[in-house]
């Protein structure tokens, strides 16, 4: 895992929190540009809401994988590395 900054760390722990006000059972977890996970939704027929929370670019992973791990969600099949948004697919 990384080494973050203090200040880094209160960055992602400020989004971790958003995600955590948005949680509900059986939602998946993922990182992913809001344009391309819409045209990939669309285009798999999936009928599912979608909340983003943007982020930077180097927590993402981060961010993603505390939930995995930590709180046992899904990470979601169309997730990526690296990207600006991290999404909750209910």
């Amino acid at each position: 895992m990384a080494i973050f900054k203090q200040n880094q760390i209160e960055e992602i722990n400020a989004v971790i929190e958003k995600i955590e006000k948005e949680l509900k059972p059986n939602c998946e977890i993922g990182a992913r540009e809001k344009l391309i996970l819409r045209t990939i939704l669309k285009t798999n027929k999936i009928e599912k809401a979608v909340k983003f929370f943007p982020c930077k670019r180097e927590y993402s992973d981060t961010i993603v994988s505390h939930f995995v791990n930590e709180k046992g969600l899904i990470k979601n099949r169309f997730s990526s590395n690296t990207q600006t948004c991290v999404f909750l697919l209910f």
